[in-house]
């Protein structure tokens, strides 16, 4: 992911081939908003706070996209911040669309970013932890269920994700239905411990 500032209110943001496959994100898919794309769109807008100082705060955004040859994309991320850009927007693109048309949703649904890990045996739970635990903030709960051990993130927010992602599948399995698996632990899962699963791992047996 390459990130570069074109001027006070717009950022190119190049999607690689790497990164879709590393966030599973195509172009058809981030058009479609899924929960996999805002998770991307976040990290990026991160990303682009630190690497170029460019804030959103409570601007409105429009995003326009352009393919590569890679099977890669571009992101045009334009700040608009009064009704007179928002219009200004929508003249340029040739299209009468509703304002919230041209809006990326924020985050409303905290369960796009929960995230539930399966691990085999104990040690390798207390290696992951160990791993993660000076990055990872949010919460956390350990459940046991069939022979296993499955921790349960619900990150602050998309922030270090990919990254967390990436040690965490040294030692576990990430789920891929994650909220439908979270209903089964509730039911039928022995909860070890319901808060701060990853710090008291960590702190406690790591």
């Amino acid at each position: 992911m390459k990130i570069e500032r074109i001027n006070e209110n717009k950022i190119r943001i190049v999607i690689e081939s790497a990164d879709i496959r590393a966030w599973n994100v195509d172009l058809k898919n981030f058009t479609a908003n899924t929960p996999e794309a805002q998770d991307m769109f976040w990290h990026a807008l991160k990303r682009a706070e630190q690497d170029v100082d460019f804030c959103v705060g409570k601007a409105q955004l429009m995003v326009e996209t352009i393919p590569t040859s890679d099977n890669g994309f571009i992101m045009l991320v334009s700040k608009l911040e009064n009704q007179e850009e928002v219009a200004q927007a929508l003249e340029r693109t040739g299209k009468r669309l509703k304002q919230t048309e041209i809006k990326i949703r924020r985050r409303s649904r905290a369960h796009s970013l929960l995230r539930i890990f399966r691990f085999e045996d104990f040690e390798g739970l207390c290696s992951g932890t160990r791993e993660i635990n000076e990055m990872y903030i949010g919460e956390s709960r350990l459940f046991k269920y069939q022979g296993e051990f499955f921790l349960e993130l619900l990150p602050k927010d998309a922030f270090g994700l990919f990254e967390l992602e990436n040690k965490l599948s040294e030692f576990a399995v990430k789920e891929n239905n994650p909220l439908l698996l979270q209903g089964v632990l509730n039911e039928h899962g022995m909860i070890l411990m319901e808060a701060s699963s990853v710090q008291l791992l960590a702190e406690n047996f790591a």
